[in-house]
């Protein structure tokens, strides 16, 4: 790979003496993994297909995925959300940061979701992610992932960072900001962060980082963690933007990740900051293309989040209520969820009731279906999760020929005592449901997720 001069010499700044090990890392492919959703499987369920071995250095749940394996995203468990398809090295920051059961997370530069949906598959379904993605285009491919890995926890928005953040002070235990960056540990996956490399846009991003990342303090409880990182190995949008939040932010202090892996930060670029070996940098000889990932923890003690009631329903939406509780009861086990919101005739089973001004909030929770004359029609996120389990189950192997003929829109055979609505699994996993009737079940799985 031609590297340009000006970038060689950068690098040897940060690497010195292993500038070499590097640029022999050129002579090998790009590192692949898979991380597994543990919400919906586990890793046990996916060794034998995959042929997985040990996990990467960076997340007990990503694996290597071996030269032999082609196209994973046209495998039915990829379709069923079984695993999410991430850079190695990108795994580490969710890791760094110690997410835990029923803490309340921002994920401010979320899209296309592979932090957002790691971090709630370390929820289990408890708390809150917030996923947060300002560029329009990459909103719905944000929504499309969280729904495909049966996450019903989270809110997906599309906001500025200065818009949204003020809105939430010290709200979040977790707060991660992935920033937008010139991309320098992704040149040997992505071509265009090679072609539009140059110290001007290095610098132009650092700038931008800076000011995302003081928004995104906003939000931090306190005794809360920031988690900051890029894909990129340039110390202004590093060291130089950790050492400029700091100075701006001394309530803020480094932690050590909750993991160890790759390489010190570099004392150099940011003398002034205690403890900035604490950050850490991956190159694409640590076992992954690249990353810088730092942890800061708010000083002081947390304090509980207090969120609103749900505002009362009218008659309208009192009506539409119970049409969507009677199918629940119908065809789910245990009881109507609580937290329902009707908008219009559509439902949703939300996570928790945020009111956010000027904010566009894209999906809230599970988009469940809608009511049209008086009849509910439910939704592919209602049966594509494990919270919610379906009285009636088709439960396919991954060399049952209807796999693909489902995943292709087909109707299909069924056992002829199915009755209604009928969640379909593969090898256990959700991935779908359709309408049985008569030995045969009617086709729901969306067009827009069907392989042509």
């Amino acid at each position: 790979m031609s590297l340009p001069e000006k970038f060689i010499e950068r690098m040897k700044l940060i690497l010195k003496e292993k500038y070499s090990f590097y640029e022999k890392a050129f002579d090998n492919e790009a590192f692949r993994a898979l991380r597994v959703n543990n919400l919906k499987c586990d890793a046990d369920a996916l060794k034998s297909v995959f042929g997985l071995r040990e996990p990467t250095a960076f997340c007990e749940d990503s694996y290597y995925l071996p030269e032999a394996v082609q196209k994973p995203g046209n495998h039915p468990l990829h379709h069923a959300g079984a695993f999410y398809m991430q850079e190695p090295s990108a795994a580490s920051v969710v890791e760094a940061i110690g997410i835990e059961e029923g803490d309340l997370v921002l994920d401010l530069c979320a899209s296309p979701g592979g932090k957002s949906t790691q971090a709630a598959a370390k929820l289990k379904g408890k708390g809150l992610i917030l996923s947060n993605e300002f560029v329009s285009s990459r909103v719905q491919p944000l929504v499309s992932n969280i729904e495909r890995m049966g996450i019903t926890n989270a809110i997906v928005t599309s906001a500025r960072p200065d818009a949204l953040c003020p809105q939430l002070p010290a709200f979040f235990d977790k707060v991660i900001v992935d920033a937008p960056c010139s991309g320098e540990g992704m040149f040997r996956k992505e071509a265009a962060a090679l072609q539009n490399w140059s110290v001007e846009n290095v610098l132009a991003c650092a700038e931008r980082q800076k000011k995302i990342l003081d928004c995104a303090a906003e939000c931090v409880k306190s005794g809360g963690k920031l988690v900051y990182s890029t894909c990129t190995y340039a110390w202004e949008e590093n060291e130089g933007v950790i050492g400029h939040f700091l100075k701006n932010h001394p309530d803020f202090h480094l932690v050590k990740p909750q993991i160890d892996f790759g390489e010190d930060a570099v004392k150099e670029f940011a003398p002034e900051v205690e403890n900035i070996e604490f950050a850490r940098r991956i190159f694409n000889f640590n076992g992954g293309e690249g990353h810088f990932v730092a942890v800061m923890q708010r000083d002081g003690e947390p304090a509980p989040t207090v969120f609103s009631q749900n505002s009362k329903r009218d008659k309208k939406q009192d009506a539409i209520y119970k049409v969507f509780s009677d199918f629940y009861k119908e065809n789910f086990q245990g009881n109507t969820p609580e937290n329902v919101v009707i908008g219009g005739d559509k439902v949703y089973i939300t996570p928790v009731n945020l009111d956010l001004k000027g904010v566009q909030t894209v999906r809230s929770g599970i988009f469940a279906g809608t009511v049209r004359n008086n009849r509910f029609i439910p939704e592919h996120a209602l049966f594509n999760n494990v919270e919610h389990i379906a009285k009636n189950t088709l439960d396919l192997s991954l060399d049952d020929e209807r796999v693909v003929r489902f995943l292709h829109g087909e109707e299909i055979p069924c056992d002829g005592t199915l009755k209604g609505y009928t969640q379909v699994k593969v090898c256990g996993v959700p991935l779908g449901f359709g309408k049985a009737s008569n030995g045969t079940l009617k086709n729901h799985y969306p067009k827009g997720l069907r392989i042509l």
